[in-house]
């Protein structure tokens, strides 16, 4: 029996040729080629049955109508994502809250906002710089459950204001009988940069990068 020249049994079907080839998928070109290659070395004493025939042909019919569809799901991919990138540019000069652990402070007081899942009675808040280093931790005492404010009047524990940049800031919190208190970190200002740099919209709360899903609310009472 022969073997064509790709290393196939001429009287192999296109699927199994394929999987001899070690490819995952069959474009057009090696769909034709195989199928060409198939009935020029098949065994004269044996040829493709004219429903063998048929078969293969239905199987490029369903390709390229597979490949057509691909194609225009790409589209329609572009299409959308353009749409939600050109929709997510409304958000600019938008007053927000959302979920960050960062803040970038400029001078002055502030605001330091969570939102605790029950009432607190110990709230230690902590604030490192760029470098890891603590500069503030203190206890602030009971909180309510929900969404609350602490104001940080930008002074490190030696009473010295602190330089400008960005901060991270952690809340431990443990209730009346000293069990842990689940608090998420919050930060709350105006979104003002919209970077499209990775295909889809990242925007950036008075220099804090975030993503559009962190967003709790915004603070004109409107939903995303």
């Amino acid at each position: 029996m022969s073997t064509n020249s790709i290393g196939v049994n001429t009287t192999a079907d296109i699927p199994t040729a394929l999987s001899n080839t070690g490819s995952t998928s069959l474009g057009r070109d090696t769909f034709l080629k195989l199928l060409t290659t198939q009935l020029q070395n098949q065994d004269p004493t044996e040829p493709m049955s004219n429903q063998e025939f048929v078969a293969q042909l239905a199987q490029f019919s369903q390709l390229e109508s597979l490949q057509g569809m691909s194609g225009q799901l790409d589209s329609l991919y572009l299409v959308n994502a353009s749409m939600n990138n050109a929709a997510m540019t409304n958000l600019l000069g938008r007053d927000v809250v959302a979920r960050s652990d960062t803040f970038h402070h400029a001078s002055g007081p502030e605001d330091i906002h969570f939102d605790a899942s029950e009432a607190t009675a110990s709230t230690t808040i902590t604030i490192t710089n760029a470098d890891g280093s603590v500069v503030f931790s203190e206890d602030v005492g009971a909180r309510g459950a929900g969404e609350g404010t602490y104001t940080w009047d930008g002074k490190d524990q030696n009473g010295q204001l602190v330089p400008e940049g960005d901060y991270t800031f952690s809340i431990s919190a443990t209730d009346v009988n000293g069990d842990g208190v689940d608090v998420q970190t919050l930060i709350q200002g105006t979104i003002d940069e919209m970077s499209f740099a990775t295909g889809s919209a990242a925007p950036s709360v008075e220099g804090v990068d975030i993503a559009i899903g962190d967003i709790v609310r915004l603070l004109d009472g409107e939903s995303l």
